[in-house]
């Protein structure tokens, strides 16, 4: 996959120069730093937001714009029809099959991290039904364990429209590595690692205020 890195660096850049303008009109994003946090991303890390709509993939990436990120995406999302299959190869998104259950997209992440890349996730997996938030899936916690790469969480409010505005918070890198607990099995240390993670993306939502 990273041997066709710089066609899809090429891809990104261009989707962000042709989209960039009309992305700024709709959303006006407005970017805070939390306590700590920094604008730039680090050379490589996994960047982990909650999840609203689908145009928080679109703010993610007109935030960080000198920089590719490889987004996991959903297979229902490659399954919409072969134009939007093709995009998002083109793009260097992750395919994730979330009902077969496979595994895939982990060796993918790490060799986009092994290659000084950037991991987007977006942890819940779904958006949210009838007001009903989806909690972390634990495979964020798995990568992170395996590579050094930190985490950058992120939190999005979710407010697009035309005459709206979104905002999006930015918080202080995240070691999984610091925070492991003694005398837990692997599957509660990644459960408690999720929990922790979710609590730290979730208290991004106090800086709006």
């Amino acid at each position: 996959m990273n041997k066709h890195k710089w066609l899809v660096n090429f891809c990104m850049g261009f989707v962000k120069l042709t989209g960039a303008i009309p992305a700024w009109l709709f959303l006006k994003p407005r970017v805070r730093l939390a306590p700590g946090a920094k604008r730039r991303l680090p050379k490589h890390c996994i960047l982990v937001s909650n999840h609203l709509s689908l145009i928080d993939f679109v703010l993610c990436v007109l935030v960080f714009p000198c920089r590719t990120v490889r987004f996991l995406i959903a297979e229902v999302m490659f399954n919409r029809n072969g134009f939007m299959r093709v995009f998002l190869n083109l793009i260097g998104g992750i395919r994730v099959d979330r009902d077969a259950k496979s595994f895939d997209f982990v060796s993918s992440a790490l060799q986009v991290l092994d290659d000084n890349g950037i991991v987007g996730v977006f942890p819940q997996s779904r958006l949210p039904v009838k007001g009903c938030h989806f909690p972390f899936t634990v495979s964020t916690a798995f990568i992170a364990m395996r590579t050094d790469a930190p985490i950058i969480p992120v939190y999005t409010n979710g407010n697009y429209g035309l005459f709206k505005r979104a905002s999006l918070v930015i918080g202080p890198e995240i070691r999984l590595q610091e925070h492991c607990k003694e005398g837990l099995s692997e599957q509660e240390q990644l459960a408690y690692l999720t929990n922790l993670l979710e609590t730290k993306v979730f208290e991004l939502k106090e800086e709006l205020k």
